[in-house]
């Protein structure tokens, strides 16, 4: 064992998480060894510490940083093989809600170079399971899409190496883009041909540039992607064969990751008026139904200022790095179990078996069509109502007799509940609302309006209770409730 050498570097949060870490380990009586810096730290924008640690104490290593991060409030975000050396990163927010990182690299002392056979079984590894990320960025123009893509390319983050920015597809077969003026349908056979180029252009380009960018470590933002079409197909000068697009979905590499951009129709009004209303409202809608059926969608508040979307956007790949490092890593599963009644009913509602699917709602009471994550717990799933737009976060509780749905003048858009969201029963949240992550929602409450993270909710929109961020805001809850008005939507205060 040694003792942790101090850094000449002034503390931060990142050095003090780092140095905690460090004692975690010695406590947890992890053999290692903590190395002579070699100029990680100086070369990194994060702090990293290097450790020697004997081949038999690696298998509890990761046990051991997940616990070190449940009981700190972060995240194991990161981890791949280098070389020899094992790379994990581990990630927090900070005060202004941006992603921080530390980084722990691991050494085998006794450790020789590879052979022939080892480095393709490690080559083999990294296309199997790349470092690298793809994320499909969609939105109406005027949402901030482009803006926020530009800045993900310009500034990755730290658990990647580089950046690539990809507009539509990856250009392949045909790299002229799509000309703006130019919106006249193209007829049968010009239709079928540009559906067909689609399908080469992504599976060539997947597999010649994007995944080699991604096994490289590389996140790969991606501005507007195929199922753009079925939301806007006149843009592509496409208005038949829609039910073909449609059926070529599966045959398309998907993302790991979507940020849909949603704007509600006012403000998208007051950044452009290329848009009409109707159409604002019908695309705000349609992008909502082509991902329904999706996995891992985050859906971002696109009326938020360009900082907060874009700490948004950041913290939403940063959830999807910790989920699939803790699949990788097969780290405990931190979500409740769902009886076997909760299992049958969301088996049928996501297969949508014919006449079956219906009968067991019937039996069950419950009416869901909208996307539902893996780990959503449902101890009592009778009575439960999930609009078909509806967008449900990660680890959500929601208990019987809730109803979420829209309302007849919000262009039949339904609520945004966010991670780590606690539904009682018999609660009723309606219309264009945002659930913040954390926030708890009260039996028989009703949510007609926004709701801040962490905040309690009883009542008719009646916020009790608010998560806070520092010292100072517990001085200041009171008065801030008090100035939060009751009447208060995001469509009128837009």
């Amino acid at each position: 064992m040694s003792e942790a050498v101090a850094q000449a570097k002034p503390q931060n949060a990142g050095t003090t998480r780092l140095a905690a870490l460090l004692r975690h380990l010695q406590s947890e009586q992890l053999e290692h060894v903590i190395a002579e810096e070699e100029g990680e730290a100086g070369e990194s924008t994060h702090p990293v510490a290097t450790i020697l640690v004997a081949a038999e104490s690696l298998p509890q290593l990761p046990r051991l940083l997940n616990e070190f991060c449940r009981r700190n409030e972060m995240s194991l975000v990161y981890h791949c093989h280098r070389a020899a050396d094992q790379v994990f990163m581990l990630s927090w927010l900070s005060e202004q809600q941006r992603p921080q990182f530390i980084s722990l690299r691991v050494k085998h002392p006794n450790a020789r170079p590879g052979g022939w056979w080892q480095r393709k079984s490690e080559h083999l590894r990294r296309w199997r399971d790349p470092c690298g990320m793809l994320i499909a960025c969609l939105g109406p123009v005027g949402s901030g899409r482009t803006n926020i893509v530009e800045h993900l390319g310009a500034r990755p983050l730290a658990p990647f190496d580089s950046a690539h920015v990809m507009d539509l597809r990856p250009h392949i077969m045909r790299k002229q883009p799509v000309v703006p003026n130019s919106r006249v349908p193209r007829g049968p056979l010009g239709t079928l041909a540009k559906l067909m180029m689609f399908v080469a252009d992504y599976w060539l380009g997947y597999w010649l540039q994007i995944r080699p960018k991604l096994v490289a470590a590389t996140m790969v933002v991606s501005d507007r992607y195929f199922d753009d079409i079925l939301v806007d197909p006149s843009y592509y000068r496409i208005d038949r064969f829609r039910s073909l697009a449609r059926w070529l979905l599966p045959w398309i590499p998907r993302p790991e990751l979507w940020l849909v951009f949603d704007v509600p129709s006012e403000v998208l009004q007051k950044r452009t008026r290329e848009v009409a209303a109707e159409e604002a409202a019908r695309l705000r809608s349609e992008y909502r139904k082509v991902l329904r059926r999706r996995e891992d969608v985050v859906v971002l508040d696109a009326g938020q200022p360009f900082d907060e979307i874009s700490a948004e956007a950041e913290r939403a790949i940063v959830a999807q790095l910790a989920r699939r490092t803790a699949r990788r890593l097969g780290l405990p599963d931190t979500s409740k179990d769902n009886p076997t009644s909760t299992d049958v009913l969301l088996f049928f509602c996501r297969r949508h078996v014919p006449l079956l699917s219906k009968l067991v709602r019937v039996l069950f009471n419950s009416d869901i069509h909208c996307r539902l994550p893996v780990d959503v717990h449902m101890p009592h799933p009778y009575g439960i109502v999930l609009h078909r737009q509806a967008v449900i976060g990660h680890r959500v509780t929601i208990m019987q007799q809730v109803m979420i749905g829209g309302r007849d003048h919000d262009q039949n858009i339904a609520p945004v509940i966010g991670d780590d969201v606690t539904i009682g029963a018999g609660a009723r949240v309606l219309g264009d609302v945002r659930i913040g992550n954390g926030a708890t929602i009260g039996a028989n409450a009703v949510v007609t309006r926004d709701i801040p993270p962490g905040a309690t909710v009883v009542g008719a929109d009646r916020i009790i209770s608010r998560r806070r961020n520092s010292p100072t805001d517990e001085a200041e809850e009171s008065a801030k409730l008090t100035r939060f008005p009751v009447s208060s939507r995001r469509n009128s205060a837009a």
